[in-house]
């Protein structure tokens, strides 16, 4: 049986902004800062190439190791994590999608800068995404590894079931960075974003990338919908009684079947998965001259097709995400563990941590309590 090792993911470290429509992926730093104290106590943080030889019978296991990941490459992980990270000597893994890197050669002032009194909190606080000069001063350090996230990161449109329309602040992020993706590095701060993509403009059933076949939405369609809620009171937004205003032509054209003009063929969808997962994985390499090994699968979603594809493009391992359960291979990461506030409590936010840990690695007395929960919940002791 392989070692239990506990895989740790975060997406955003720092100050949360209201203002951004994700700041739901953010972790304040007094949280991420206790949680770094726990990991140097208890664990020992490993990179996934480690944990990988260990899981793989490659090196022996070493005790009490850990893996800490942080997902889609937020500037915030070199301004706010980092410095916090070399704090205590952690390693950590980003993983990051290339078309959405900061292309400007620049190292902006981090929170190291203001503790050497070099830079204010203002002037280090700033939202985006990290760029390669960025991650190759953390790869300098040796507590730092950058995988691949895929290289788009985004979603597609799959069927003709109409889930909504554009709106304000509508989380945009993927129908507009599709029309626009050499904005993608730059959307959070770009106030006219989310008007790039008009209201009203229908939003279908999508899916992952690297799971969807791209249907193509009829524009005519597109724009008679437009053009019905040209009047609409967008401020006082609701799906229900937007639908009802183009329920007419939606169901012209639903009827009539002309919702979808094009579905992609297989070829198509095969090129565009290996752009994801073999391109994404030539740009690191060539940006940072380092092996790019391991893959996270954004939103969790994939499927055997594209982890074999990963496998043979050279990939030693994939996530297994929240939906495909893979803990006894090899060349498969289980689930991994996140951590968000609880009821604004720090000591139960690190409670929490402290109990996933240990039912990740089996311990007693947290499998015994996982145990219990799962029969509570699931009518099982394992799911």
């Amino acid at each position: 049986m392989p070692q239990n090792i506990p895989v740790v993911y975060y997406h955003s470290i720092g100050p949360v902004n209201c203002n951004w429509n994700r700041s739901f992926l953010t972790l304040d730093l007094p949280y991420f800062e206790d949680q770094l104290r726990f990991f140097k106590k208890n664990f020992q943080p490993i990179f996934f190439k480690e944990y990988w030889n260990i899981r793989n019978n490659v090196h022996p296991a070493v005790k009490n190791p850990i893996v800490l990941s942080f997902d889609d490459g937020f500037l915030d992980n070199w301004i706010w994590a980092f410095p916090l990270l070399k704090k205590y000597g952690i390693k950590a893994t980003i993983f990051v999608c290339p078309e959405f890197v900061d292309l400007k050669n620049t190292i902006r002032p981090n929170l190291e800068d203001y503790w050497s009194k070099k830079a204010t909190l203002e002037e280090i606080t700033k939202l985006g995404y990290l760029s390669w000069d960025e991650m190759k001063e953390m790869l300098k350090s040796g507590l730092i590894d950058i995988q691949s996230h895929t290289m788009s990161h985004t979603k597609y449109f799959i069927s003709d079931k109409l889930k909504g329309f554009h709106h304000p602040a509508n989380d945009c992020l993927y129908p507009v960075g599709n029309l626009f993706p050499e904005l993608k590095p730059y959307h959070i701060l770009n106030e006219q974003f989310e008007k790039l993509l008009p209201y009203g403009y229908p939003l279908f059933e999508e899916a992952s990338s690297v799971c969807a076949r791209k249907v193509k939405i009829n524009q005519e369609f597109i724009s008679d919908t437009i053009n019905a809620l040209a009047r609409y009171d967008f401020k006082n937004y609701n799906s229900e009684t937007a639908m009802f205003h183009i329920s007419k032509i939606f169901d012209n054209y639903k009827s009539n079947d002309r919702l979808i003009d094009e579905i992609e063929t297989e070829a198509e969808q095969l090129k565009r998965i290996q752009y994801e997962i073999i391109d994404s994985k030539k740009s690191i390499e060539a940006n940072l001259n380092i092996p790019v090994e391991f893959l996270c699968w954004p939103h969790g979603d994939n499927n055997d097709m594209v982890h074999n594809l990963a496998i043979e493009a050279g990939y030693l391992a994939t996530t297994s995400g929240s939906k495909i359960q893979q803990h006894a291979h090899g060349d498969r990461i289980p689930a991994r563990i996140g951590v968000h506030p609880v009821s604004n409590s720090r000591f139960l936010t690190l409670m929490k941590l402290k109990y996933k840990t240990g039912s990740a690695q089996n311990r007693v007395p947290y499998r015994v309590v996982n145990a219990f929960y799962n029969i509570v919940k699931y009518g099982k002791t394992n799911v």
